[in-house]
C-alpha cells in the first residue's frame, strides 16, 4: 500500500557486528510497507553502511539534513542509544518534523511524537502517541503470504538463526557440534547474517544459508533455534516450533517471556560449549515431539499475527498527515 502523497519517511538506525543488524532490518520492513524506498542515516562504521546498501537500504551522506530529504517529512529511529536516540528527536522536532521512536522490551525509550515498541511481554496499549506489546511487532510485510500458506516441514530439518551480527560465527560451530551429537542425522540449516566475510567457519554437518535465503528455510523447518532479536519474531509469526536462545543479556527477557507465554522453548544464554551442548539436547528432544512441536506452533502465531507492520505504518501515516497539516496552518499564517 503507498503512503499518502506528499509524505517523506527517513530512518535514524544503529547496526554493526557488534549491534547486529536488527534495528536495521526493522526499518527496511516498515519501509515495505510503507511503500517506500529505505533511506537511512546509519550509525555504524563504513563497512556497516556497505552492508546496509546491499541490503537495498538507500544510505545518506552525514551531511544531508532533514530539510534535503524531501517535503514534509516524518523520521523514524531506531537506535538503542538513548542519547543518540534523543538528539535525533530534538534536531527533528526543533525543524517541526513528527518523528517516530521504535524500541525494544522499554529499554531507552525515548518521548517522541510516535513510540512503538512491539515485544513479547509488555501489555498491549494504544493511543495517539504509543503502540505497545507483540500486536505492533514490525516484521516484514512478506512473512503474512507464508504464513497463510500450509507449513509441511522437512522430517529432522533444523534452521539455526543467531542474528546478524559477527557473534554467529564463533557461536554456530559449537552449537552445529552439540546438535550433531543429540540429534544425529538432522539436517541443520545456518544463517550466516550481514556481516561480510570471505571464509566461513566450518561445520561439522549442515550448511550456512545466505540471509535472502532465510525465511524460505525457517518456514520450512521442523525445529528452529533462534536468538531473541527480530528473527524470533519472525519464526514466531511463521508458527515455526522454536528453542530461543539469548546471545545477548538484553535478549534474556524476551527469550523468558516467549517461554512463558508458551511460544518457545527457553534455551537459556548461548555463550559457550556448555550452553551449546543445553541448547542442542533440548532441541533434540523436540524433534521428537510432535505434539509439543504443535502446541508451540499454535501459540507462537496466536501472539505475533504478523500484521504488527501494517499498524505502525498507518500509523506513522497519520503521523506524518498531522505533520502536513500543521506544515500548511503554518503557511497560510
Amino acid at each position: 500500500m503507498p503512503i499518502t502523497s506528499g509524505m517523506t519517511v527517513v530512518f535514524h538506525v544503529a547496526a554493526g557486528p557488534r549491534l547486529g543488524f536488527g534495528h536495521l532490518v526493522r526499518c527496511r520492513s516498515l519501509a515495505r510497507a510503507l511503500g517506500v524506498t529505505p533511506r537511512a542515516w546509519v550509525r555504524g562504521s563504513a563497512a556497516t553502511r556497505a552492508s546496509a546498501r546491499a541490503m537495498g537500504v538507500d544510505v545518506l551522506r552525514d551531511t544531508i539534513s532533514l530539510r534535503d530529504v524531501g517535503p514534509s517529512p516524518v523520521l523514524v529511529v531506531d537506535d538503542p542509544a538513548p542519547a543518540t536516540a534523543s538528539a535525533c528527536v530534538r534536531r527533528a522536532q526543533a525543524l517541526g518534523v513528527p518523528v517516530c521512536t521504535i524500541h525494544d522490551a522499554g529499554r531507552a525509550r525515548v518521548d517522541a511524537d510516535l513510540v512503538v515498541d512491539g515485544s513479547v511481554g509488555l501489555a498491549s496499549y494504544r493511543d495517539a502517541s504509543r503502540l505497545l506489546g507483540p500486536e505492533y511487532a514490525v516484521l516484514d510485510p512478506g512473512l503474512r503470504a507464508r504464513r497463510r500458506a500450509r507449513r509441511v516441514p522437512r522430517s529432522r530439518s533444523v534452521c539455526i538463526a543467531l542474528g546478524g551480527g559477527a557473534h554467529v560465527f564463533a557461536l554456530v560451530p559449537m552449537l552445529v557440534t552439540a546438535l550433531t551429537a543429540h540429534a544425529p542425522g538432522a539436517d541443520i540449516q545456518v544463517a550466516r547474517g550481514f556481516v561480510p566475510r570471505k571464509a566461513l567457519p566450518a561445520l561439522v554437518s549442515g550448511q550456512w544459508l545466505a540471509p535472502e535465503h532465510l525465511a524460505d528455510t525457517l518456514v520450512s523447518a521442523e525445529v528452529a533455534i533462534v536468538a531473541g532479536g527480530v528473527t524470533v519474531y519472525e519464526a514466531c509469526a511463521l508458527g515455526v516450533p522454536l528453542v530461543a536462545v539469548a546471545v545477548t543479556s538484553a535478549q534474556q527477557p524476551t527469550v523468558r517471556a516467549l517461554d512463558v507465554l508458551g511460544a518457545a522453548i527457553d534455551g537459556g544464554w548461548l555463550k559457550d560449549v556448555t550452553s551449546a551442548r543445553r541448547v542442542a539436547e533440548r532441541a533434540a528432544r523436540l524433534l521428537e515431539a510432535p505434539a509439543a512441536q504443535r502446541r508451540l506452533a499454535a501459540s507462537a502465531k496466536a501472539l505475533i499475527d504478523g500484521d504488527g507492520v501494517r499498524r505502525v505504518a498507518a500509523a506513522i501515516r497519520t503521523l506524518g498527515a498531522r505533520g502536513r497539516s500543521k506544515e500548511r496552518a503554518s503557511h497560510a499564517a
